[in-house]
């Protein structure tokens, strides 16, 4: 059974969160403009990003194809050439480099910026305009280009100069995109088809930095594809072994051996959800559909095909094969006649827990053996919990109440967590760390509740009723939250 957490502090040494220092205050042009933002005040700022170039934090009115950035008081519209929102340059378009160059895929206009890494404005690479592929090496911090289909790609250094390079070609592909590893000494190429649909790649080459393209083999068993970039995957090298987990959970991680110069293809994992703790070392894989029909056996004229349910491995350190972790079935609801498995089962906190929602609780394993500690039951937790470390603390939260879980994994309940069944749909809880105070939104009343410790909590007094949060800005510290026609800062220390 969990413990009742005294009234007056959480543990020792806590201080109390005056919610007088802290206030509700209008940002200077976050009205609501557009109908639908009036009916739904969130649209107003979206997708909050740091960007290099800017002090604020920019985000995106969701109907009206703009920018803005907000500076802790206000939001003003971006109206610099880059970036824009059109043709996902925001979202999936601005890449920075290892030593701080940063490079904008723009699409209206349609030319690539660049902004060094001391300059503050982007500007365009002239010879780019009107350019029809790109694609970025976040190991070298390079781009490569290419004017026409027809054109050779060319490569733009960090610099921001232009140069034509060699780069793979197999059986009439291109090449795709290229990731520099340092710790080997040289780069991978992906070659493939190119189009508005992800498709796996054709080819995987290796080229020393002071040598040529070669084609490394990849023999991938039957339903593993070889993924289609390099964007955001994890490359981890050690030991003479090279592990590459996709950005793609439709995709499956490669594992090489790099020996004298030369690059083979060792094993393949699973596609599915795999993720990297830290603390042991260990990359921890959920694999398995989504859902899943409660049918089975024959369905009329066609028989259902059986569908094995989610399961979970573990890669260790410096290993080429994944092990099964036993013992754990993945959480679920039923709907009509499907399955509907947890879509984010795996929760990593400080040194060691790793937290797994499976079906009879939150399993908690110790990081580095993936050894079972404890099993947090749903009967004690509740139906619909999330766990997160926020602020140093593993907060359990679900409808029946807020919990949290000590460093010797005891399970202690929050008696005066001022919102009753506090639905993690409906209440949001956030740490902001220049404060060192956790704010919590309550969506159904409006109010902000303020704490330093999760154990005394005070409500910022204030008319306006807030329904959620949309960032926090670092400095000046202030919190962007959405009110019913506008948005709002919460800041501290207020002026009288």
């Amino acid at each position: 059974m969990y413990k009742q957490l005294p009234l007056l502090m959480i543990f020792l040494g806590a201080t109390m969160a005056n919610a007088e220092e802290f206030c509700i205050v209008p940002v200077a042009g976050s009205e609501a403009k557009l109908p639908v933002e009036f009916e739904q005040p969130y649209r107003i700022a979206t997708s909050p990003r740091t960007i290099p170039g800017f002090d604020g934090m920019i985000v995106k009115a969701a109907n009206r194809q703009e920018l803005y950035e907000f500076n802790g008081s206000s939001l003003s519209l971006v109206e610099d050439d880059f970036p824009h929102v059109w043709g996902f340059a925001f979202d999936h378009g601005i890449d920075v480099g290892p030593d701080g160059e940063a490079f904008g895929f723009g699409s209206h206009p349609r030319v690539i910026f660049h902004l060094g890494s001391n300059a503050s404005s982007w500007e365009p690479i002239e010879a780019t305009q009107g350019y029809e592929h790109a694609f970025f090496d976040q190991g070298a911090g390079e781009v490569y280009w290419q004017a026409t289909s027809s054109d050779p790609l060319k490569r733009i250094k960090a610099s921001g100069a232009s140069e034509e390079v060699d780069l793979p070609v197999f059986n009439g592909d291109q090449t795709v995109s290229v990731r520099t590893i340092a710790e080997i000494n040289g780069a991978l190429a992906l070659t493939g088809p190119r189009g508005s649909t992800v498709r796996a790649s054709s080819s995987l080459w290796f080229r020393p930095f002071a040598g040529e393209w070669t084609r490394t083999l990849v023999d991938l068993p039957e339903g593993h594809r070889l993924f289609p970039t390099f964007q955001d995957a994890q490359v981890e090298v050690g030991n003479g072994i090279v592990r590459i987990f996709p950005s793609s959970t439709a995709f499956a991680p490669l594992i090489f051996r790099f020996f004298e110069g030369e690059l083979d293809f060792v094993n393949s994992l699973p596609a599915g959800t795999w993720e990297y703790h830290a603390a042991g070392q260990n990359w921890i894989g959920r694999i398995g559909p989504w859902s899943q029909s409660t049918k089975t056996g024959f369905d009329f004229w066609k028989e259902t095909p059986e569908t094995l349910p989610p399961h979970f491995l573990v890669l260790g350190p410096d290993k080429t094969e994944a092990q099964l972790i036993p013992g754990l079935t993945s959480q679920s609801d039923v709907a009509g006649e499907t399955f509907f498995y947890h879509p984010r089962p795996i929760t990593f906190s400080g040194e060691t827990p790793v937290f797994v929602h499976a079906d009879e609780g939150i399993v908690v394993l110790d990081g580095v053996s993936l050894s079972q500690m404890q099993v947090l039951s749903y009967e004690e937790i509740g139906d619909h919990p999330t766990i997160k470390s926020l602020g140093g603390l593993n907060i359990i939260q679900s409808e029946i109440g807020l919990f949290f879980l000590d460093d010797n994994l005891s399970l202690h309940r929050v008696a005066n967590f001022p919102v009753k069944a506090p639905w993690p749909h409906e209440v949001r809880i956030d740490y902001v760390e220049p404060w060192q105070a956790y704010l919590v939104i309550d969506k159904r009343s409006g109010e902000i509740h303020v704490s330093k410790d999760m154990g005394r909590f005070t409500t910022i007094e204030s008319d306006e009723r807030i329904t959620g949060l949309i960032g926090v800005l670092p400095e000046p510290t202030s919190v962007l939250v959405i009110g019913e026609d506008q948005l709002y800062a919460v800041k501290q220390d207020c002026d009288p």
